[in-house]
């Protein structure tokens, strides 16, 4: 179902600052469009909106009753030939997430975002690694103008107190039909912090397919958190309470006074 990769897993696993990658045209055009359609006429009641100080999205809240055409594509994804083949390029021993905990189909709208971050490191109830992020963008008519691209950025390990990055590697423009791919290392620093810019355009949408996979990998990582870690990059303005709010939302105990859904 999906394009053969156009690297190598020797490319792919030597990418700095973290392995990532990314390709277009990665679906059938057709079945792309045709999946696009789909997602775009689920009702918003389908979807818990994210609203606090980090991150506005939509996501799609049941995911046991996901519509054909996005099923379809879950189960190639995590059929044994694709997760042998994903297994190869990456370099890791993967496994599925079968609590789908990990799973996710995003939606944005005007001035929504996500700001910078390293994700979990464990799995909250498999108590797994947390290996491989795979993605698809099947943004509506979407332009560079209309912003919220993915950054990579360089930084520091996310363990060590008071983590720092230092610079955006790269930005990846969530383009319809587009793949991309990372290794969830301890400095895997990445998120989509510019607001989502399109005006009166009410039919654009960044729309994002995203589910990841685990290993048995833990003692390779220092990267335990069982809960995202947000940081500030290094021009936004100085915040005490967001800082604050940040390590609140990092713990697993405290994380539901700041990661609000209605």
């Amino acid at each position: 179902m999906l394009s053969e990769f156009e690297i190598s897993n020797d490319e792919y696993i030597n990418k700095k600052p973290y392995p990532h990658y990314y390709q277009d045209n990665i679906l059938d055009e057709q079945f792309a469009k045709e999946l696009q359609s789909e997602i775009m006429n689920l009702p918003i009641e389908m979807f818990d909106r994210y609203d606090n100080p980090f991150e506005q999205k939509y996501t799609l809240r049941d995911k046991n009753k996901y519509p054909p055409k996005l099923q379809s594509l879950i189960n190639y994804l995590i059929s044994d030939v694709f997760v042998s083949k994903l297994s190869s390029f990456t370099g890791h021993q993967l496994l599925v997430d079968t609590t789908k905990n990990f799973y996710g189909v995003h939606m944005y709208k005007e001035n929504d975002k996500l700001d910078i971050h390293v994700d979990a490191g464990i799995h909250p109830v498999l108590n797994l690694k947390k290996q491989i992020t795979l993605g698809i963008y099947l943004s509506y008519n979407w332009t560079y103008e209309n912003g919220c691209a993915l950054e990579i950025w360089r930084g520091e390990d996310s363990h060590v107190e008071k983590p720092k990055i230092y610079e955006c590697v790269t930005k990846i423009h969530p383009m319809f039909n587009r793949l991309i791919l990372f290794t969830c290392t301890d400095n895997a620093w990445h998120g989509n912090p510019d607001p989502v810019h399109i005006e009166n355009n009410t039919n654009s949408k960044r729309i994002f397919i995203t589910l990841s996979y685990l290993s048995n990998e833990i003692d390779n990582y220092n990267n335990k958190r069982k809960k995202a870690y947000f940081i500030a990059r290094p021009n936004d303005p100085e915040d005490l309470n967001k800082d604050k709010l940040r390590e609140l939302r990092a713990n697993p105990e405290t994380c539901n006074l700041v990661y609000r859904t209605n």
